[in-house]
């Protein structure tokens, strides 16, 4: 009996060596998986939902090597994957709604497989900290719906587009297409310069929804608006009409979503056409 106690102490002691010698890292205060990802949780809640391939995470992260902070910590969502062993995925997986941890990333790998385009690792052997905070998940079957049904919608906005620009020009006699595809009314003929591409220009502008609601104007705030012609500074719409303007010309023009925002950006929906009044008040650079 005596025998048989002391095996199970000693196997015991054993064990737990074994242990302490697995959670050992040559980061301190890290512990290292099994792929050779290394981890340190600051905050865990075990009892939340957990990510798998497939969800939809949001996610608070930065990323730094060395004394350089590569990425401030700024809200990321992204599509659960698997790329590589030890990637940013598998980071996440192992973390649960409302956990935040520190991970340490082999960079150079980082940067060649998930960079896109590819960029070089600037930082030679040092390792790749990636700093997540998990605050949301949304699973496979209800993110593929809810795609599904965004995708439906933006559907339906390509063929309200199409409507919405008939019944635009049937309000407004006088439009005349453009070969970029832009509809353009001239209001103000002027004396200056044809502009050239490349200058820089100044312009005054009023920038509308087809219901007539204003969603930007350099007029109302009382300054003019400069870019480059032809630079890609602006959409191609704006390129496309200003770099057949004189100074002194005004116009109003309907430009539809595939020369503007297409799919749409902030304060924008997707496939909306835009009114523009857009006056040249100057070349910059003649």
């Amino acid at each position: 009996m005596k025998k048989n106690v002391t095996k199970l102490i000693l196997f015991g002691i054993a064990a737990t060596l074994l242990l302490s010698l697995g959670a050992c890292s040559k980061y301190k205060g890290f512990k290292k998986a099994k792929s050779g990802l290394y981890y340190q949780f600051h905050v865990q809640n075990d009892t939340a939902d957990q990510p798998m391939t497939g969800d939809l995470v949001g996610v608070l992260m930065s990323l730094r090597a060395g004394d350089s902070l590569l990425f401030p910590m700024m809200p990321n969502e992204m599509v659960m994957d698997s790329l590589y062993e030890g990637d940013i995925f598998e980071a996440i997986r192992m973390m649960h709604v409302g956990d935040s941890a520190t991970f340490i990333l082999d960079g150079k790998q980082f940067f060649e497989k998930m960079m896109n385009p590819a960029q070089e690792y600037e930082f030679g052997e040092d390792p790749l900290y990636l700093d997540v905070m998990l605050y949301g998940v949304m699973k496979k079957a209800e993110f593929e719906k809810a795609k599904a049904e965004f995708e439906a919608q933006l559907d339906d906005r390509k063929v309200k587009e199409v409507e919405e620009i008939d019944e635009y020009l049937q309000k407004h006699p006088g439009m005349k297409q453009n070969q970029a595809g832009v509809y353009v009314k001239n209001v103000k003929k002027g004396n200056g310069a044809k502009v050239e591409p490349l200058q820089t220009v100044k312009v005054h502008y009023t920038g509308r929804f087809v219901d007539g609601t204003v969603f930007d104007s350099s007029v109302e705030r009382g300054e003019p608006f400069s870019f480059t012609v032809g630079a890609g500074q602006v959409i191609p719409g704006w390129d496309a009409t200003v770099s057949e303007m004189k100074v002194g010309d005004k116009v109003t023009v309907l430009i539809p979503s595939s020369m503007a925002y297409g799919e749409g950006r902030q304060g924008i929906p997707p496939y909306s056409p835009l009114e523009f009044d857009i006056e040249l008040l100057e070349i910059v650079n003649e």
